[in-house]
């Protein structure tokens, strides 16, 4: 009996893993590429156990090809999960690449602390960023949160239809993918605003002294307040992706009740 008992909590453990594991190995805060994949995979059997108490219950019986079947869904669902949980620290390293790329420093690149990719000096900035302010508003226990209630909306039941399951997941995607965008070009908003302004200072003093050379004083001025607004607006930018984070666990938390 304690056998079963053990093999049914493991099975259930397992299980859970298909989704929380995706989970944790797309977002960037819970350690990415640079930590080992152990490590990673054993945080993501780690959030599966926490919800145990909601997956015990929900356990269905069925032959293999209905196991094959939850583990596919699940995992389908997990990197659903994570690809929008990801968006925050995607949008605030997009947006430091975007003022990279407006001042002129786009290239120069840095490897990412967090990703295996090479990014801009202002882009590992603000994906550095964008990690403080995660933990510093409790992003685990959001991610957590979300968890759980996907748990809710998408169950193990068999009676679970795929169709609402997809529905679901195609809405959580298209919806993240547009407020990423929003959330990128809001993020490095001071920072075009001072790069237009210095376009246009430089073409008005341009159309007054045609014999000064202003693609000198440019390149330098274009740099230098490039970075001084992204330093300057640095509260700003806390304030703003803690609204980015909220916004997209709120998505998270939106499509289960969509998916109810």
């Amino acid at each position: 009996m304690l056998l079963d008992g053990l093999d049914r909590t493991l099975l259930v453990v397992g299980l859970g893993a298909a989704r929380t594991v995706p989970l944790t190995m797309s977002i960037p805060a819970f350690g990415g590429p640079h930590l080992a994949a152990p490590i990673r995979f054993g945080l993501g059997l780690a959030l599966a156990g926490l919800c145990y108490p909601l997956l015990f219950p929900q356990l269905p019986h069925g032959g293999d090809w209905l196991w094959a079947l939850m583990v596919a869904r699940e995992v389908v669902v997990g990197v659903v999960m994570g690809f929008v949980g990801s968006c925050a620290f995607r949008a605030a390293e997009i947006s430091g690449q975007l003022t990279d790329l407006l001042r002129g420093a786009n290239a120069t690149d840095v490897l990412s602390f967090a990703t295996a990719d090479r990014t801009s000096p202002l882009g590992g900035l603000m994906l550095l960023l964008a990690v403080v302010v995660f933990y510093g508003i409790g992003g685990p226990g959001m991610v957590a949160t979300a968890l759980a209630q996907s748990y809710e909306a998408i169950p193990w039941a068999e009676s679970v239809r795929c169709d609402g399951c997809a529905h679901t997941m195609v809405v959580m995607v298209i919806a993240a993918s547009a407020k990423l965008v929003e959330a990128s070009v809001g993020l490095c908003a001071p920072a075009l605003a001072s790069l237009l302004l210095v376009d246009v200072t430089l073409g008005v003093v341009g159309r007054a002294t045609r014999q000064m050379s202003l693609h000198l004083v440019g390149i330098p001025l274009r740099a230098l307040l490039g970075i001084s607004a992204v330093l300057v607006s640095l509260g700003a930018l806390d304030l703003a992706l803690q609204k980015a984070f909220h916004g997209f666990f709120g998505l998270l938390v939106a499509a289960s009740r969509l998916g109810r």
